[in-house]
C-alpha cells in the first residue's frame, strides 16, 4: 500500500530567503520538455530487467546512465500536464504527438467501451503528468524527469497538494508558500493491483527542506530554464503500466 504522503515532517530551521520566490513554480508550462533523463519505475515486463545487470521490478532506472536505485531523492522544480498520443499497441505502437490539455485534438476525442480516450485518428490520447526535478544521485545533482499517468495520476494530485499546501513565514510573521523546489522528496515504489492486473506505484514522502544555498539556486535555475523554453523536449517514455492499464 502506498504511504500517506500528507503527513508532514517538522520544518527545519534555513537562512535561505523562501518568501522572494513565493509560489514560484505553481504555473502551468508551455508547451515545451527537455531533453534531460526519465526516471522511471521498472515493470515486471519492462525490458532492462533482461539487459541491466542486477535489475528488478519495482526499481528506478535513469533512461540515460541505465544505473538502478531503490529509491530516489529528489527536489521538483516545474510541472506540466499535456495528453500524449500513442498508436494502440496492437497497431505497432509508438509516439504520434503531444497535446495540450485545451487542444482541438483532445476537445475532439471520444471514449472508447473501456475509458480509453480516443483520438480521431484512432489512437490512444493519455493524460500525462510531468514533473521536472533534480535527482540527487552518486554522482551528485542530476536533472531529470519523471511522468504519471493512469493510475498515477491520483498520486500525481496528492503530490502537487502537498507540495501547495507547505507553509512558512517570513520575517515578519506572515505565512506564504515557498516555490515548488523549497523542498526535497524521497520517492520509492509498492506493488499495486486491480482487477486487470498488478504493477509497481510511487511512494511519495516528503524528506526536508532544501538547506544549502548553492542547491537552492541549482534547482531554481534549472525552473527558471524550463520558464524560458531554453531546455528542448525528447518524447516521453510509455511506462508498461501505460500500455496495459
Amino acid at each position: 500500500m502506498a504511504r500517506d504522503m500528507t503527513n508532514k515532517k517538522e520544518q527545519l530551521p534555513s537562512e535561505i530567503n523562501f518568501a522572494e520566490d513565493a509560489n514560484v513554480g505553481f504555473e502551468d508550462l508551455t508547451q515545451q520538455d527537455v531533453a534531460i533523463p526519465f526516471f522511471v519505475l521498472l515493470q515486471k515486463m519492462s525490458p532492462q530487467l533482461d539487459s541491466v545487470e542486477g535489475a528488478k521490478a519495482g526499481q528506478v532506472f535513469n533512461t540515460v546512465t541505465e544505473e538502478v536505485c531503490d529509491e530516489l531523492k529528489v527536489i521538483p522544480c516545474a510541472y506540466k500536464r499535456e495528453f500524449v498520443e500513442w498508436t494502440p499497441r496492437d497497431a505497432g505502437g509508438g509516439l504520434v504527438a503531444q497535446h495540450s490539455i485545451d487542444s482541438e485534438a483532445v476537445q475532439k476525442a471520444t471514449r472508447s467501451a473501456d475509458g480509453r480516450l480516443i483520438s480521431a485518428a484512432g489512437n490512444w490520447l493519455v493524460e500525462t503528468a510531468y514533473h521536472f526535478v533534480l535527482a540527487v544521485t552518486k554522482n551528485g545533482l542530476e536533472r531529470g524527469l519523471l511522468t504519471m499517468t493512469s493510475t498515477q495520476l491520483k498520486k500525481n494530485r496528492r503530490w502537487n497538494s502537498l507540495m501547495s499546501g507547505i507553509k512558512l513565514k517570513d520575517s515578519k510573521g506572515n505565512s506564504y508558500t515557498p516555490a515548488r523546489y523549497s523542498h526535497v522528496y524521497k520517492l520509492t515504489s509498492s506493488q499495486e493491483k486491480n482487477d486487470k492486473g498488478s504493477w509497481y506505484g510511487w511512494n511519495i514522502e516528503l524528506e526536508s527542506q532544501v538547506l544549502k544555498q548553492d542547491v537552492y539556486s541549482n534547482a531554481k535555475e534549472f525552473a527558471g530554464s524550463i520558464q524560458s523554453g531554453d531546455v528542448k523536449t525528447t518524447a516521453p517514455v510509455q511506462e508498461e503500466e501505460t500500455k496495459h492499464f
